[in-house]
């Protein structure tokens, strides 16, 4: 891949790699002007090299030898393809245990010059030494990148600040496991894009699969798939923790390591129904060809046999979380949307309606149930609440409610409590949606909506009979199916 695809931060996360395949548990970076010079370091106590790993690294393509299984570094080209990318000049700063302190370096200016490549592998002086020990401690590695002419933001602040959240969303399992991250002497926070640690984050599942043999050219290879759906928040909270379009979709770990973010995998398009969708795919590096790992690990491109596969798991997981998704949003929705003017006024205008007979609770002597039994402390909060219901003495009162009753369900439900005639609106229906939240804001339509169905409810209770009780369910039921079909 062209260097010129390789931007500054990918650059500096490439480095970063290899201080954590040298086993360090503090890495540290700086950007900084020195002396008019753009300059970025990247330092680790990791174990440090010798002096034929260091003459490997400092060449394209070196053949140090990389665990799959564990490593994150990538055909060998991390550090030199690092350096030419954004700098002129590339210093190195590395000491072992007990070992002797090294430096070594290229610089583009003077490769150019000689037109023949240079390379400078000495062994480090006292400065450098002090370096490294700062910055290290006893053994470790430094990387100085200087002569910077190609970052990707010049603004060394925004492009410090931008690092570290990119740092510590790629790098968040090994911050988990103890490895602690500092840039300008700041220590990077995990930044989890599953909000695992947000108490009203759901885990929607949580599978390892194994992979068709066909997808893998026979190898028994196993990848994990966790799929999230996020806390539900107002708009402003939404926007500050980047709950979008572009965020949204599968975040891929390569041995732990993020290498592509707010993925959709062919498993679903993007939409604002999916905003609170995140999943994590996880995979070893063993999968690098068939997952079509980036050198620049920045992006995957999965083979058509392991595309097809995660559909077949996936989509269907997907689809039934825009319907959860879909109705938390209908259920908040639709807590916004006032029927108390509606039942004030059937309340009040209850003796002017034709309903049915209110059914009147019936009393016993004694301090009890309308049977003669003891009152549980149940129904004498059912009774408590029943004389709070505002009714005329002559007629019935109303309430509203809702629920999801599904898209082919009847547009309401109704029953009579006591004096109490209870409508349910089904969220589901188009009706719900087309008419009743468009116009949650207009208390003239939803109180006019509201006195229609309690018109059609009312007329049902009062001529359903055991004769004519299937006749009132179907002239419902053919009411709330042309309602649909027109407002589909």
């Amino acid at each position: 891949m062209p260097v010129y695809h390789y931007d500054s931060y990918a650059a500096v996360e490439d480095i970063i790699d290899n201080s954590i395949d040298a086993q360090a548990r503090s890495i540290k970076i700086v950007v900084e002007h020195q002396k008019k010079d753009l300059r970025i370091i990247i330092a680790d106590n990791g174990i440090g090299m010798n002096e034929a790993i260091l003459d490997e690294a400092l060449k394209l393509g070196s053949i140090t030898d990389k665990e799959e299984v564990s490593d994150l570094g990538k055909f060998g080209m991390g550090l030199c393809t690092a350096s030419i990318s954004m700098a002129r000049k590339l210093e190195v700063i590395t000491k072992e245990n007990d070992s002797e302190c090294l430096y070594s370096s290229q610089d583009l200016d003077e490769i150019t010059k000689r037109n023949e490549f240079i390379k400078v592998q000495r062994k480090a002086n006292k400065a450098e030494a002090d370096l490294l020990n700062n910055l290290s401690g006893k053994r470790g590695t430094v990387v100085i990148l200087s002569n910077i002419d190609r970052l990707s933001d010049t603004n060394t602040a925004q492009f410090a600040s931008k690092l570290a959240k990119d740092i510590g969303r790629i790098y968040r399992k090994f911050i988990e496991a103890g490895i602690e991250f500092v840039v300008n002497e700041k220590k990077v926070e995990l930044v989890d894009p599953l909000m695992l640690g947000h108490k009203d984050t759901k885990i929607y599942s949580d599978e390892v699969y194994t992979l068709p043999e066909s997808a893998v050219d026979g190898k028994k290879e196993k990848i994990r798939v966790k799929i999230v759906i996020l806390p539900e928040v107002n708009a402003e909270l939404e926007k500050e923790l980047k709950m979008n379009i572009r965020s949204q979709g599968f975040y891929i770990l390569r041995n732990n390591r993020e290498v592509a973010s707010g993925q959709t995998l062919e498993v679903f398009s993007k939409h604002n129904d999916f905003n609170r969708l995140r999943a994590e795919l996880s995979f070893s590096a063993t999968l690098d060809n068939e997952m079509g790992v980036r050198f620049s690990k920045d992006g995957v491109a999965p083979n058509q046999a392991i595309t097809d596969f995660l559909k077949q798991e996936i989509s269907g997981q997907v689809t039934s979380i825009r319907r959860v998704m879909l109705k938390d949003k209908k259920a908040e929705d639709s807590s916004g949307v006032d029927h108390a003017g509606s039942e004030a006024v059937i309340a009040q205008k209850a003796k002017l309606l034709i309903t049915p007979e209110a059914e009147i609770e019936k009393r016993s002597l004694r301090k009890g149930t309308h049977d003669g039994t003891a009152a549980t402390p149940k129904s004498i909060k059912e009774r408590e609440n029943f004389r709070k219901v505002k009714t005329s003495p002559k007629g019935l009162g109303a309430r509203f409610d809702t629920a999801a009753m599904g898209r082919e369900g009847t547009l309401y439900e109704t029953y009579q409590e006591g004096k109490l005639i209870v409508i349910r609106w089904n969220t589901d229906h188009p009706f719900y949606d087309r008419v009743i939240l468009v116009n949650k804001s207009s208390k003239d339509i939803v109180s006019a909506m509201d006195y229609l169905i309690f018109a059609l409810a009312s007329a049902e209770l009062k001529n359903s009979n055991d004769d004519n009780v299937e006749l009132m369910a179907n002239i419902k039921s053919v009411m709330s199916t042309n309602l649909r079909a027109l407002l589909s």
